[in-house]
């Protein structure tokens, strides 16, 4: 009569744990980051984890999204540990091309998407913050890389494609937060008149 007391006992505890588990994990679940965002800090962690691009702060990264939109001026790498100082074989920099264009690429069509799906999206100036940085990182990786094995090779060449594609959608995600802002602006003048 115990062995059945503690089975029926063990069994009402089981019962109880599994209703309660779902709303628990669910209370502690973490807020989810949109696919644009995810991917950007992705990329910008992955260039500055390989030494891709220096590790500057986010304030710096953002200061000059700015001069992206028209091309990134010459300047000297200021990396702690400059990529190319390391004379790596070039088959490791071949690989490490390939790794920096396949992040560009994941970037640039994480964003196509959720821009064609985000037509009706009044906010989209995170992600557009997010991209520049990205596309900063990206510009830099290339102009690392360059300096290891030149401009005409191949694989910079596709690196070079994949950042003009994320360049386009970084522009479109630009132009979209300036027309919000502009409809914005014209609402609150309207309000005031």
């Amino acid at each position: 009569m115990t062995a059945a007391a503690i089975l029926a006992t063990g069994c009402a505890t089981v019962d109880m744990t599994e209703m309660t588990s779902p709303v628990v994990a669910k209370a502690e679940a973490p807020a989810e980051r949109n696919i644009v965002l995810r991917a950007a800090s992705k990329l910008y962690s992955a260039f500055r984890s390989k030494g891709f691009v220096a590790k500057t702060s986010r304030k710096k990264m953002q200061s000059a999204a700015s001069i992206l939109l028209n091309g990134l001026e010459e300047r000297e790498l200021t990396s702690q540990v400059d990529y190319s100082a390391q004379n790596l074989p070039r088959a490791i920099v071949i690989e490490d091309i390939a790794y920096a264009t396949q992040h560009v690429r994941q970037t640039a069509n994480a964003a196509e998407i959720y821009f064609d799906m985000s037509e009706g999206k009044r906010k989209l100036r995170e992600e557009l913050g997010e991209l520049e940085q990205a596309l900063l990182s990206s510009r830099e990786a290339s102009a690392t890389f360059e300096q290891v094995v030149g401009s005409d090779s191949l694989e910079i060449r596709n690196l070079d494609l994949e950042i003009d594609r994320l360049k386009t959608v970084t522009d479109n995600f630009g132009k979209r937060v300036r027309e919000q802002a502009a409809a914005d602006m014209a609402a609150r003048r309207k309000e005031t008149s």
